[in-house]
């Protein structure tokens, strides 16, 4: 069963921040590391999940309304620069990189090229897998980089195969776990990887265990984790 961390170590680490991926990429047996990714508005690729800034820092408005070094000094908002210097050493040993671009609200204008441009220039294009709810972005990805890795995400894993075989031929699949409604063995080239909606707070105490002997008897492939150093104890 592949364990990614979810934004990283992202229950007891700030999400999606250099602390919470550091945390993450230095967990052994790892598979990999999900992040989300925008442009800030002097076009710079920056990692934060929401569009909004009002939950995860002390800014307000939307992450496209600010510029990249307002966030420097004010957030610990990263940029995907800044990431991929951090983690480039360990996918080098193998750690793979989940990038979701975070499109399917606003339509960030040529912001694949964007991010293909800075996985290319470090050299981990191989250690990469592009996800999105937006089938556009992903189809865009697959169609000019056939080479590429690319999920198709959804809430449901109907609509995720639909995406799949009806618009974008992927190679993974990442529903919402609570909603794989159909037998995870019927994808048999593709991987089906299951995301969680478990708190991302130390202060809401309730964390599920997920059973993950279940999940993989279920042919589901990985899982995507808030708090991986839970599963990965030696």
């Amino acid at each position: 069963m592949e364990i990614w961390a979810h934004r990283g170590c992202s229950y007891r680490h700030p999400e999606n921040t250099l602390e919470a991926f550091e945390a993450a990429a230095k967990l052994p047996g790892l598979t990999g590391i999900e992040l989300d990714v925008q442009l800030a508005r002097d076009g710079e690729v920056v990692v934060i999940h929401d569009e909004k800034l009002d939950r995860t820092t002390t800014m307000r408005g939307y992450v496209k309304d600010w510029n990249f070094t307002d966030y420097e000094k004010f957030t610990k908002i990263p940029s995907l620069r800044q990431v991929l210097d951090l983690l480039k050493p360990y996918m080098d040993e193998g750690l793979l990189l989940n990038i979701e671009l975070k499109n399917n609200e606003i339509k960030y204008e040529g912001m694949e090229e964007k991010v293909i441009a800075l996985v290319k220039e470090f050299g981990v294009e191989d250690k990469v897998i592009y996800s999105s709810f937006n089938s556009d972005s992903t189809k865009y990805i697959k169609d000019n980089y056939p080479e590429y890795n690319v999920a198709c995400l959804a809430d449901d894993m109907l609509d995720a195969m639909n995406a799949m075989n009806f618009k974008v031929h992927a190679n993974a699949i990442h529903p919402y776990i609570k909603k794989t409604n159909l037998p995870a063995f019927a994808f048999e080239d593709v991987k089906v990887r299951v995301w969680t909606k478990d708190p991302l707070y130390p202060h809401e105490a309730f964390m599920k265990e997920h059973d993950l002997k279940r999940l993989e008897n279920k042919g589901i492939d990985g899982i995507f984790l808030n708090n991986p150093e839970d599963y990965l104890k030696a």
